[in-house]
């Protein structure tokens, strides 16, 4: 039986189709309301410290936080073809409304929609690949980025429930694959051919920040987690 094995690139490059997974790559940053915001993810690796705002409590990081095996860069026995960029905002505290504090507005891990778009409004994100490089592969507002990838979440229906049937939940779009925003240029962060060698990486980096300062009318005492996806093709690991 006869099957497609290699791919030739223009430039003579030969890619082992068996070599390559859909293998989106992830990490994890942590905001709270009053904080400026200048954070760079996938800049740690498990057991290291998550990236996080100042007065957010400081945690080292698990496997639901990132897959990256070498900080701030895909090492030299790997590659990735990135094709689009999404995030999953998750709360981690819960919004009540200060009127009555029975009405839960929004129960973490569900987001606050009104946090969830002023952090639209405010935040950048930027995608840097090599080192020492200044101009980013990818950039935009925050909110130019669909989500995506999440669950949907529900609440009762029930009377008996009625404090909390305006529960605000914000998502950054219809939560489904469609609703991914496609880079029109694949972004390539990894090495072939010499590049490849023992001993080199490729240096890379999502900065997600507030040019303006922190993000103004955030809910008092919010605190946000926000996992980032580069989602496309990953080389399989030597």
């Amino acid at each position: 039986m006869s099957s497609l094995n290699t791919l030739r690139l223009p430039d003579g490059t030969q890619l082992s189709i068996s070599e390559w997974l859909h293998y989106p790559q992830f990490s994890t940053i942590e905001i709270a309301q009053g904080d400026g915001i200048n954070l760079a993810a996938f800049s740690y690796v498990q057991s290291q410290p998550v990236a996080s705002t100042v007065t957010v409590a400081q945690r080292n990081a698990n496997p639901a936080d990132t897959n990256i095996v070498r900080r701030k860069a895909m090492n030299q026995d790997e590659a990735l073809v990135v094709y689009s960029i999404v995030h999953e905002p998750i709360g981690l505290t819960t919004v009540t409304n200060p009127n009555s504090l029975q009405q839960v507005l929004a129960g973490a891990p569900m987001m606050f929609g009104t946090d969830l778009r002023i952090l639209q409004r405010d935040c950048t994100v930027e995608l840097v690949v090599g080192a020492g490089i200044k101009k980013p592969q990818a950039s935009g507002p925050y909110a130019y980025f669909p989500q995506s990838v999440g669950a949907p979440a529900y609440q009762s229906g029930d009377p008996g429930a009625a404090a909390n049937l305006f529960t605000n939940y914000g998502t950054a779009g219809q939560i489904t694959p469609r609703n991914q925003r496609m880079l029109n240029i694949p972004v390539f962060i990894g090495g072939t051919g010499e590049n490849a060698k023992p001993g080199n990486s490729r240096f890379f980096q999502l900065k997600f920040k507030a040019p303006g300062g922190p993000p103004a009318g955030l809910t008092a005492g919010g605190q946000y987690r926000i996992r980032w996806y580069l989602d496309g093709l990953k080389k399989r690991p030597a």
